[in-house]
C-alpha cells in the first residue's frame, strides 16, 4: 500500500505497488523499490537509490543519492526498544524515542545486513552480506562481520 502522503519522484520505479508499505516518506528521482519493502514516515530517501526486496526502513532514517541496499535489510531506530512502560502499560508512539541514522552518497549495503541506530554509514562504504553495523562506517570502508569491523579502507565503489 502507498498512503497518499508518500512523495515519490520522477521516473522512481516500485515493481509492485500493492506489495510495499510506504508511508510519509520522501522518495526521489529514478529510484528502485523492491517488493515487500516497508518505508515509514519522515524518511527521506535521495536520487538514483536501489532498494532489494524485504527491506524495512522506519523513521529516522536518511538515506543520499546512490545508495543500495539489498534484500532484507534491517534498520533500527530506537536504542531500548520495549513494548511496555515500567507501569507495565502498553507503549505508544509518544513513548519511543527515534535514533537517527544516516547512509552517504554511494554507500552499499549487503543482504541481510542490520544496521542500528544513532550511526553514519559514510560515503562510498560497503557493508557486506550478514554485517550488524554497531557504529560509525568511515566512507569507503569495507565493514563485515556481527560487530561489523573494518577489513578494507579506500575501497573504489564505481
Amino acid at each position: 500500500m502507498i498512503k497518499e502522503d508518500v512523495k515519490v519522484g520522477q521516473g522512481t520505479i516500485i515493481f509492485h505497488p500493492g506489495l510495499v508499505n510506504l508511508y510519509g516518506c520522501v522518495i526521489g528521482s529514478d529510484c528502485k523499490i523492491g517488493t515487500f519493502v516497508e518505508i515509514r514516515k519522515d524518511v527521506k530517501i535521495g536520487d538514483n537509490v536501489k532498494i532489494q526486496a524485504f527491506v524495512f526502513i522506519p523513521e529516522g532514517v536518511n538515506i543520499e543519492d546512490g545508495v543500495f541496499i539489498g534484500p532484507h535489510v534491517c534498520f533500527v531506530n530506537d536504542k531500548y526498544p520495549r513494548a511496555i512502560n515500567k507501569d507495565g502499560s502498553l507503549k505508544s508512539p509518544e513513548d519511543w524515542e527515534t535514533v537517527k541514522t544516516f547512509v552517504k552518497k554511494g554507500a552499499s549495503i549487503g543482504a541481510n545486513s542490520t544496521i542500528l541506530c544513532g550511526i553514519t554509514i559514510g560515503e562510498g562504504a560497503m557493508v557486506g552480506a550478514g554485517s550488524v553495523v554497531t557504529k560509525d562506517v568511515p566512507p569507503k570502508a569495507l565493514v563485515v562481520g556481527n560487530p561489523a569491523r573494518i577489513v578494507k579502507e579506500n575501497i573504489e565503489h564505481y
